[in-house]
């Protein structure tokens, strides 16, 4: 019955999408962050419900095309076209066999680049930046309220909530770390009452939800992102008394296996557990991978096969034991940027992926500073600006200790952020 339910509203979501290919871009996301899948029991059933809108948005905007953007003026739109095509490069100049599942993510990696270009098309005006934004919190706010059911009927730290795209509790973590501080700094931003109980709504899962998946790395993203609000945001002594507030009410109530594994972050190597000491091994193995193969890396999914002759230049380093842990056969470089980027990729794939994250924060800086952001700081873009700031650092961060290079979100926040400073400068020009 579930299924045809869903079949038979798949006309219904490629109609709306083609006549309002807006619609369709926002429910291609909603669906990514609560992926089909875990609506029928792990199968791939729905699966289909994104080239539905997908392929229906791309028809409903090339149809319409009336944005006054051009996604080809975008730094956006070429840097990850090259991310695109460096992927691609990757495996086609491996010396290793084909992944069987190579050319699936590099596809993948290619789709993010088209939902990127929509939301350079469709998403240029103020009002519509809000709506996308306030709507994609709405879908992490109703993911993070499933995600607390679960952790209290057994899925303790939330493993496959993420489906197939994050599947582990690290992913769950990493996206609602991305989404958390835009939620943070709407709650101490604003407006009314009435937007402060909803922000707080949407807040108050979220980071509980990031809690409950007992992640270290997203835990550091989250002391990362509200760091950097402290540092941006326009109310600052109400984000330090929040903060303040809920480490006093809420850390008697951590649970006591929670704050075991967080103190092994900053542990001696004799206490660190096997999962974050193989880390350190693996991240070096990382490094030598891509010393020895600069330029385009050893392809897309190959560290696990790739690392293995490293071991020996290691030796003597770590505990044997931690070695062969590190070193069985599957254990990937649980690291975007040691992991994956430079050891699978080279400079040919990283170069763009940094300047991506780089060009955003110089262009932010450099905005902070000038006349139009001062004039709008207090307008909602402003808010979200900083809100997306915050988002896209904390995620980095977590990244450094998962493997998150295939997923969307990223990319994503990065043009929306772009997007988000083309519009308030043209908001600012018209003014002029």
């Amino acid at each position: 019955m579930r299924a045809l339910l869903f079949t038979l509203l798949l006309p219904v979501i490629a109609v709306v999408s083609l006549i309002r290919p807006f619609y369709g871009l926002f429910l291609y996301i909603a669906f990514n962050i609560i992926r089909p899948e875990m609506l029928f029991w792990g199968a791939l059933t729905a699966n289909i419900v994104f080239k539905v809108t997908s392929l229906s948005s791309i028809a409903g905007y090339l149809w319409q095309k009336t944005t006054s953007i051009r996604p080809y003026h975008c730094r956006e739109f070429w840097l990850l076209l090259w991310i695109s095509i460096a992927t691609a490069v990757s495996i086609l100049l491996s010396d290793f066999s084909l992944h069987p599942r190579a050319w699936y993510y590099a596809m993948e990696i290619f789709k993010i680049w088209v939902i990127c270009w929509l939301i350079l098309g469709l998403v240029s005006t103020p009002q519509q930046m809000q709506r996308m934004q306030y709507w994609i919190l709405y879908t992490v706010a109703l993911l993070s309220v499933w995600g607390i059911e679960q952790h209290f009927r057994g899925n303790v730290n939330l493993q496959g909530l993420g489906g197939d795209a994050f599947p582990d509790s690290n992913g769950v973590a990493a996206l609602v770390v991305l989404f958390f501080p835009i939620a943070l700094n709407n709650l101490i931003t604003a407006r009314n009452i009435k937007m402060g109980l909803v922000w707080l709504v949407v807040t108050v899962p979220a980071g509980l939800l990031i809690v409950f998946t007992e992640s270290r790395g997203g835990f550091v993203g989250m002391v990362a992102g509200m760091l950097v609000l402290m540092l941006f945001t326009r109310k600052k002594k109400a984000l330090v008394c929040l903060i303040v507030a809920v480490i006093i009410g809420g850390t008697p109530y951590l649970a006591s296996e929670y704050k075991q594994r967080l103190s092994t972050i900053e542990a001696d190597s004799e206490e660190r557990d096997l999962s974050a000491g193989s880390r350190l091994v693996l991240w070096q193995a990382g490094v030598l991978i891509f010393k020895d193969n600069p330029l385009f890396g050893v392809g897309l999914l190959n560290f696990p096969r790739a690392k293995l002759p490293y071991k020996k230049f290691l030796e003597g380093k770590f505990d044997s034991g931690l070695l062969d842990y590190s070193f069985r056969g599957y254990k990937v470089g649980h690291s975007t940027y040691f992991g994956q980027m430079l050891p699978e990729g080279g400079l040919f794939l990283s170069i763009p992926c940094f300047l991506l994250f780089i060009f955003f924060l110089m262009q932010y800086v450099k905005m902070r500073k000038g006349a139009v952001f001062i004039s709008q700081e207090k307008q909602p873009l402003g808010d979200l600006l900083t809100g997306v700031t915050a988002g896209i650092i904390a995620h980095c961060v977590s990244l450094a200790f998962i493997n998150g290079f295939i997923g969307m979100f990223l990319p994503m926040q990065l043009t929306f952020g772009g997007q988000i400073i083309r519009i308030m400068q043209a908001e600012s020009e018209d003014k002029t």
